[in-house]
Protein backbone atom coordinates (compact mmCIF):
# COMPACT_ATOMS: atom_id res chain seq x y z
CA UNK A 1 0.00 0.00 0.00
CA UNK A 2 1.65 3.30 -0.75
CA UNK A 3 0.48 6.10 2.08
CA UNK A 4 0.53 9.72 2.58
CA UNK A 5 1.01 11.05 6.29
CA UNK A 6 -0.23 14.96 5.80
CA UNK A 7 2.13 16.33 8.90
CA UNK A 8 4.65 14.61 10.96
CA UNK A 9 3.54 15.40 14.96
CA UNK A 10 3.97 13.26 17.71
CA UNK A 11 0.29 11.52 15.99
CA UNK A 12 1.67 11.36 12.20
CA UNK A 13 5.29 9.97 13.51
CA UNK A 14 3.63 7.35 15.89
CA UNK A 15 1.63 6.20 12.93
CA UNK A 16 4.55 5.58 11.06
CA UNK A 17 6.06 3.30 12.89
CA UNK A 18 2.18 1.39 13.05
CA UNK A 19 1.86 1.49 9.31
CA UNK A 20 5.23 0.53 8.39
CA UNK A 21 6.25 -2.71 6.66
CA UNK A 22 7.89 -4.61 3.79
CA UNK A 23 5.09 -4.05 1.76
CA UNK A 24 3.89 -0.24 2.39
CA UNK A 25 5.85 2.87 1.13
CA UNK A 26 4.88 5.76 3.60
CA UNK A 27 5.29 9.27 2.87
CA UNK A 28 5.97 11.34 5.79
CA UNK A 29 5.44 14.84 5.44
CA UNK A 30 7.16 17.46 7.72
CA UNK A 31 9.11 20.79 6.86
CA UNK A 32 11.40 22.89 9.14
CA UNK A 33 13.86 21.58 11.73
CA UNK A 34 11.61 18.40 11.70
CA UNK A 35 12.29 17.58 8.00
CA UNK A 36 16.35 18.51 8.45
CA UNK A 37 16.31 16.21 11.60
CA UNK A 38 14.71 13.54 9.65
CA UNK A 39 16.74 13.62 6.60
CA UNK A 40 19.72 13.33 8.25
CA UNK A 41 19.36 11.34 11.54
CA UNK A 42 15.61 9.79 10.61
CA UNK A 43 12.76 9.35 13.46
CA UNK A 44 14.13 8.16 17.07
CA UNK A 45 10.56 6.61 18.72
CA UNK A 46 10.47 5.66 22.40
CA UNK A 47 7.74 3.87 23.31
CA UNK A 48 6.75 3.73 27.06
CA UNK A 49 4.17 1.25 28.97
CA UNK A 50 3.23 1.72 32.47
CA UNK A 51 6.60 4.75 32.58
CA UNK A 52 9.12 2.15 32.00
CA UNK A 53 10.56 2.19 28.38
CA UNK A 54 9.81 -1.04 26.55
CA UNK A 55 11.31 -0.42 22.70
CA UNK A 56 13.33 2.20 20.97
CA UNK A 57 12.47 2.58 17.64
CA UNK A 58 14.72 4.17 14.72
CA UNK A 59 13.18 5.02 10.91
CA UNK A 60 15.56 6.18 8.38
CA UNK A 61 14.93 7.01 4.84
CA UNK A 62 14.36 3.79 3.05
CA UNK A 63 12.70 2.07 0.20
CA UNK A 64 9.53 2.28 2.69
CA UNK A 65 9.80 5.35 5.11
CA UNK A 66 10.26 8.38 2.33
CA UNK A 67 10.49 11.76 3.98
CA UNK A 68 8.88 14.53 2.30
CA UNK A 69 8.17 18.30 2.47
CA UNK A 70 6.40 18.75 -0.37
CA UNK A 71 3.47 16.69 -2.10
CA UNK A 72 5.19 16.94 -5.55
CA UNK A 73 7.80 14.51 -4.26
CA UNK A 74 5.23 11.55 -4.33
CA UNK A 75 5.52 9.32 -7.14
CA UNK A 76 2.71 6.78 -7.24
CA UNK A 77 -1.16 7.10 -6.33
CA UNK A 78 -2.18 6.78 -2.70
CA UNK A 79 -4.04 4.10 -1.24
CA UNK A 80 -4.59 6.28 2.23
CA UNK A 81 -4.16 9.70 3.10
CA UNK A 82 -3.65 10.23 6.96
CA UNK A 83 -3.95 14.35 7.47
CA UNK A 84 -2.33 14.73 10.72
CA UNK A 85 -1.85 18.48 11.39
CA UNK A 86 -2.87 21.01 14.31
CA UNK A 87 -6.62 22.10 13.87
CA UNK A 88 -5.34 25.47 13.05
CA UNK A 89 -3.78 23.70 9.61
CA UNK A 90 -6.64 22.23 8.49
CA UNK A 91 -8.83 24.07 6.77
CA UNK A 92 -10.18 24.08 2.87
CA UNK A 93 -6.87 25.09 1.36
CA UNK A 94 -5.27 21.43 2.67
CA UNK A 95 -8.42 19.70 1.17
CA UNK A 96 -8.00 21.73 -2.10
CA UNK A 97 -3.90 21.23 -1.39
CA UNK A 98 -4.22 17.65 -1.34
CA UNK A 99 -7.25 17.03 -3.75
CA UNK A 100 -5.20 16.02 -6.89
CA UNK A 101 -3.87 13.28 -5.25
CA UNK A 102 -7.44 11.85 -4.18
CA UNK A 103 -8.43 9.16 -6.82
CA UNK A 104 -11.93 7.23 -6.40
CA UNK A 105 -9.81 4.17 -4.59
CA UNK A 106 -8.06 6.40 -1.98
CA UNK A 107 -9.13 6.12 1.62
CA UNK A 108 -9.34 9.63 3.32
CA UNK A 109 -8.62 9.12 7.52
CA UNK A 110 -8.97 12.99 8.86
CA UNK A 111 -7.96 14.44 11.72
CA UNK A 112 -10.48 13.84 14.81
CA UNK A 113 -9.33 15.60 18.04
CA UNK A 114 -12.76 17.86 17.32
CA UNK A 115 -15.65 17.07 15.77
CA UNK A 116 -14.89 17.32 11.78
CA UNK A 117 -16.47 18.74 9.28
CA UNK A 118 -17.18 15.49 7.63
CA UNK A 119 -18.63 14.36 11.07
CA UNK A 120 -22.04 16.88 9.99
CA UNK A 121 -22.68 15.45 6.28
CA UNK A 122 -24.62 13.02 8.22
CA UNK A 123 -26.32 15.01 9.90
CA UNK A 124 -27.19 17.94 7.69
CA UNK A 125 -30.54 18.01 7.81
CA UNK A 126 -30.77 17.25 11.66
CA UNK A 127 -29.15 20.28 13.11
CA UNK A 128 -30.86 22.59 9.68
CA UNK A 129 -27.16 23.69 8.36
CA UNK A 130 -25.08 24.00 5.42
CA UNK A 131 -21.88 22.71 5.16
CA UNK A 132 -19.60 25.25 4.01
CA UNK A 133 -19.58 25.36 0.49
CA UNK A 134 -15.41 25.61 1.11
CA UNK A 135 -15.45 21.85 1.97
CA UNK A 136 -17.02 20.33 -1.42
CA UNK A 137 -14.31 18.83 -2.31
CA UNK A 138 -14.63 16.68 1.23
CA UNK A 139 -17.94 16.13 0.47
CA UNK A 140 -17.35 15.04 -2.82
CA UNK A 141 -15.16 12.14 -1.29
CA UNK A 142 -17.42 11.15 1.66
CA UNK A 143 -17.64 7.86 0.75
CA UNK A 144 -13.83 7.48 0.56
CA UNK A 145 -13.59 8.61 4.74
CA UNK A 146 -12.28 6.33 7.05
CA UNK A 147 -13.26 7.65 10.51
CA UNK A 148 -10.82 7.28 13.07
CA UNK A 149 -9.95 8.27 16.97
CA UNK A 150 -6.71 8.53 18.70
CA UNK A 151 -6.73 7.42 22.10
CA UNK A 152 -2.71 7.76 23.22
CA UNK A 153 -0.75 9.94 24.86
CA UNK A 154 2.43 10.98 22.56
CA UNK A 155 4.54 13.81 22.68
CA UNK A 156 7.20 15.49 20.66
CA UNK A 157 10.14 15.74 22.68
CA UNK A 158 12.62 17.63 20.00
CA UNK A 159 12.61 17.59 15.88
CA UNK A 160 12.62 14.35 15.08
CA UNK A 161 12.48 12.54 18.88
CA UNK A 162 9.11 11.29 19.80
CA UNK A 163 7.82 9.45 23.09
CA UNK A 164 4.59 7.60 23.39
CA UNK A 165 3.98 8.13 27.02
CA UNK A 166 0.72 5.46 27.83
CA UNK A 167 -1.67 4.02 24.83
CA UNK A 168 -5.54 3.99 26.25
CA UNK A 169 -7.99 2.66 23.75
CA UNK A 170 -4.94 3.52 20.41
CA UNK A 171 -6.72 3.67 17.20
CA UNK A 172 -10.28 2.67 16.88
CA UNK A 173 -11.57 3.15 13.35
CA UNK A 174 -14.26 2.92 10.95
CA UNK A 175 -15.26 3.06 7.63
CA UNK A 176 -18.44 5.68 6.87
CA UNK A 177 -19.32 3.53 3.76
CA UNK A 178 -19.00 0.21 3.12
CA UNK A 179 -17.10 1.06 -0.07
CA UNK A 180 -13.89 1.28 2.42
CA UNK A 181 -14.81 -1.89 4.72
CA UNK A 182 -11.73 -3.20 3.00
CA UNK A 183 -9.65 -1.17 3.26
CA UNK A 184 -10.35 -0.07 7.26
CA UNK A 185 -10.17 -4.01 7.92
CA UNK A 186 -6.68 -3.91 6.51
CA UNK A 187 -5.84 -0.60 8.63
CA UNK A 188 -6.94 -2.56 11.85
CA UNK A 189 -5.30 -5.20 11.36
CA UNK A 190 -2.04 -3.48 10.79
CA UNK A 191 -1.98 -1.59 13.44
CA UNK A 192 -2.97 -4.06 16.33
CA UNK A 193 0.12 -5.77 15.35
CA UNK A 194 1.96 -2.52 16.96
CA UNK A 195 -0.75 -0.92 19.17
CA UNK A 196 -4.47 -0.97 19.72
CA UNK A 197 -7.43 -0.68 17.13
CA UNK A 198 -10.51 -1.94 18.71
CA UNK A 199 -13.93 -2.55 16.43
CA UNK A 200 -16.07 0.49 16.51
CA UNK A 201 -19.84 -0.36 15.78
CA UNK A 202 -20.67 3.12 15.27
CA UNK A 203 -18.42 5.57 14.31
CA UNK A 204 -20.18 8.81 14.66
CA UNK A 205 -20.84 8.52 18.74
CA UNK A 206 -16.99 7.02 18.85
CA UNK A 207 -15.48 10.63 17.51
CA UNK A 208 -18.14 12.68 19.18
CA UNK A 209 -16.69 10.93 22.34
CA UNK A 210 -13.34 11.78 21.57
CA UNK A 211 -13.87 15.24 20.43
CA UNK A 212 -16.24 16.13 23.80
CA UNK A 213 -13.90 14.81 25.51
CA UNK A 214 -11.07 16.35 24.28
CA UNK A 215 -12.66 19.87 24.60
CA UNK A 216 -13.78 19.14 28.14
CA UNK A 217 -10.24 18.08 29.16
CA UNK A 218 -8.36 20.87 27.01
CA UNK A 219 -10.25 23.92 28.59
CA UNK A 220 -10.03 22.58 32.57
CA UNK A 221 -6.37 21.78 31.80
CA UNK A 222 -5.92 25.38 30.63
CA UNK A 223 -7.97 26.88 33.49
CA UNK A 224 -6.35 25.17 36.30
CA UNK A 225 -2.83 24.68 34.49
CA UNK A 226 -2.63 20.77 35.55
CA UNK A 227 -1.62 17.81 33.72
CA UNK A 228 -3.64 14.80 34.87
CA UNK A 229 -2.10 13.19 37.78
CA UNK A 230 -3.17 17.00 39.31
CA UNK A 231 -6.43 17.03 37.73
CA UNK A 232 -7.30 13.82 39.52
CA UNK A 233 -6.77 15.25 42.37
CA UNK A 234 -8.63 17.94 41.95
CA UNK A 235 -12.34 17.54 42.77
CA UNK A 236 -13.77 20.88 41.50
CA UNK A 237 -12.22 19.91 38.06
CA UNK A 238 -13.03 16.88 37.35
CA UNK A 239 -16.80 18.21 38.46
CA UNK A 240 -16.19 21.07 35.77
CA UNK A 241 -15.09 18.41 33.26
CA UNK A 242 -18.31 16.30 33.67
CA UNK A 243 -20.15 19.91 33.68
CA UNK A 244 -19.27 20.35 30.35
CA UNK A 245 -19.16 17.09 28.96
CA UNK A 246 -22.58 16.95 30.07
CA UNK A 247 -23.79 20.10 28.69
CA UNK A 248 -22.90 18.87 25.00
CA UNK A 249 -23.88 14.81 25.84
CA UNK A 250 -27.85 17.01 26.38
CA UNK A 251 -27.45 18.24 22.45
CA UNK A 252 -26.57 14.74 21.08
CA UNK A 253 -29.04 13.38 23.88
CA UNK A 254 -31.69 15.03 22.05
CA UNK A 255 -30.85 14.94 18.62
CA UNK A 256 -31.13 10.59 19.23
CA UNK A 257 -27.56 10.08 18.63
CA UNK A 258 -26.55 7.56 20.42
CA UNK A 259 -23.76 7.40 23.02
CA UNK A 260 -22.01 4.12 24.06
CA UNK A 261 -19.88 5.40 26.86
CA UNK A 262 -21.03 6.93 30.34
CA UNK A 263 -18.79 10.33 31.27
CA UNK A 264 -17.88 8.78 34.15
CA UNK A 265 -16.07 6.37 32.45
CA UNK A 266 -14.73 8.53 29.64
CA UNK A 267 -12.94 10.39 32.59
CA UNK A 268 -12.32 7.39 33.90
CA UNK A 269 -9.96 6.71 31.10
CA UNK A 270 -8.15 9.68 30.39
CA UNK A 271 -7.26 10.17 33.46
CA UNK A 272 -5.62 6.83 33.46
CA UNK A 273 -3.01 8.58 31.51
CA UNK A 274 -1.31 9.83 34.63
CA UNK A 275 1.70 11.62 33.29
CA UNK A 276 0.07 13.09 30.28
CA UNK A 277 -0.28 16.97 29.83
CA UNK A 278 -3.11 17.79 27.35
CA UNK A 279 -2.29 19.21 24.15
CA UNK A 280 -3.50 22.55 24.88
CA UNK A 281 -1.72 23.01 27.77
CA UNK A 282 1.72 21.50 26.89
CA UNK A 283 1.51 23.98 23.53
CA UNK A 284 0.67 26.85 26.29
CA UNK A 285 3.40 26.09 27.93
CA UNK A 286 5.72 26.19 24.96
CA UNK A 287 4.25 29.65 24.18
CA UNK A 288 2.87 28.26 21.34
CA UNK A 289 -1.13 29.25 19.16
CA UNK A 290 -3.14 26.97 21.22
CA UNK A 291 -5.77 25.28 18.73
CA UNK A 292 -8.58 25.95 21.56
CA UNK A 293 -10.60 28.13 18.82
CA UNK A 294 -10.75 25.31 16.00
CA UNK A 295 -11.68 22.97 18.54
CA UNK A 296 -14.54 25.46 20.05
CA UNK A 297 -16.10 26.27 16.27
CA UNK A 298 -15.89 22.88 15.49
CA UNK A 299 -19.03 22.43 17.90
CA UNK A 300 -20.95 25.69 16.66
CA UNK A 301 -23.74 23.86 14.65
CA UNK A 302 -24.52 21.83 17.71
CA UNK A 303 -24.66 24.91 19.74
CA UNK A 304 -26.08 27.20 17.56
CA UNK A 305 -28.82 24.69 17.51
CA UNK A 306 -29.60 24.36 21.33
CA UNK A 307 -29.95 27.01 23.76
CA UNK A 308 -27.40 25.19 26.21
CA UNK A 309 -23.90 25.15 27.43
CA UNK A 310 -23.32 28.04 29.62
CA UNK A 311 -21.30 26.51 32.11
CA UNK A 312 -18.76 25.26 29.10
CA UNK A 313 -19.65 28.93 27.28
CA UNK A 314 -18.12 30.05 30.59
CA UNK A 315 -15.23 28.06 30.94
CA UNK A 316 -13.92 28.69 27.52
CA UNK A 317 -14.68 32.72 27.35
CA UNK A 318 -12.48 32.53 30.91
CA UNK A 319 -9.98 30.38 29.25
CA UNK A 320 -10.16 32.53 25.81
CA UNK A 321 -9.44 35.87 27.24
CA UNK A 322 -5.95 34.61 28.85
CA UNK A 323 -4.99 33.30 26.00
CA UNK A 324 -5.88 36.90 24.03
CA UNK A 325 -3.88 38.37 26.18
CA UNK A 326 -0.53 36.28 26.06
CA UNK A 327 -1.24 36.61 21.91
CA UNK A 328 -1.68 32.55 21.92
CA UNK A 329 -5.28 32.02 20.61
Amino acid sequence: MNILIYGAGAIGCHLAYCLNNKKNKIFLLTRGRNYERFIKNGLDLYIFQNKVLKKRVKLTYSNQIKFINNISQIDCDLDFIFITVKLKDDNSKLYSHIFKLINKETAIIPPCTSLPTWWYFKFDKKFNIKINSKYKILKKFKKNIIGMTMWLSSVIDSPGVVSVKHVQRGYPLKEIDIKMKNKADYLRQLIKKKCKSPLVKNIYSEIYLKSVNSLAFNIIALKTKKNNFQLKKDKNAVKNIYEIMDEFDSIIIKNKIKITQSINSRIKQTLSSTNHTMSMLSDFKKKRIVELRYSWLSFKPLINNISVTNKSFNFYKKVKMELIKKKLF
